[in-house]
């Protein structure tokens, strides 16, 4: 009996300092967490102050709505690629200035436009052009229209996660003899805009 107690203490016993002599702590696996890529994809919508001019030569005549509201809708493709529509109008009267004259007239001008839009940020601050086709109107009683290639360059920055303010410049129209109401004339039609678009 007292071999048999003997025996299953050493077998205890040996296999107490075996096992102390392993490393027999768990190995976790390790599991890489899924890298969440952000994309640059979203709907946007904003609202501008912007300034419509038309100049016209030969005459020099100058045309222009100081006060004018322009909207925007467009998507981000990704962060380089956009496509934006916009549609500017003025609001109240337009001045009317020759060598001579000064007056203000209750004409409408307003413009109606697609543009690609390749872009590229630094920081929050994004740079960005602005290449298309549109239409610009004049009504000074008669409805007056041009349509052609459209183009322009802005700045915007992001100011919360979701809204950005920009300013930008396009070239609306350059071109003679718009809609037949210039004859022989240089026309050029030019929009300076300040707004805040909101990233959906």
């Amino acid at each position: 009996m007292k071999i048999i107690k003997l025996s299953t203490v050493a077998m205890l016993l040996t296999s107490t300092i075996a096992m102390a002599g392993g490393d027999f702590a768990p190995v976790e696996p390790v599991v890489e967490a899924p890298v969440v890529v952000e994309t640059a994809t979203s709907f946007y919508a904003g609202i501008g102050y912007s300034c419509l001019q038309m100049g016209l030569d030969t005459p020099d005549i100058d045309i222009s709505a100081m006060t004018a509201l322009s909207l925007t809708a467009g998507y981000n493709f990704n962060q380089y690629i956009a496509v934006e529509g916009r549609y500017t109008v003025s609001l109240g009267d337009l001045n009317v200035e020759t060598w001579n004259t000064d007056v203000d007239n209750s004409w409408d001008m307003s413009n109606i436009a697609l543009y690609l839009k390749p872009q590229y940020s630094i920081g929050a601050v994004t740079a960005y052009g602005l290449l298309g086709f549109g239409q610009v109107t004049l009504d000074n009683g008669t409805s007056y229209s041009e349509s052609g290639l459209q183009y322009g360059a802005g700045l915007s920055a992001m100011v919360t996660d979701t809204v950005d303010v920009y300013v930008d410049y396009r070239r609306l129209f350059d071109d003679t003899d718009f809609d037949g109401s210039a004859p022989g004339q240089d026309v050029a039609v030019n929009s300076f805009t300040v707004g805040a678009n909101y990233h959906f």
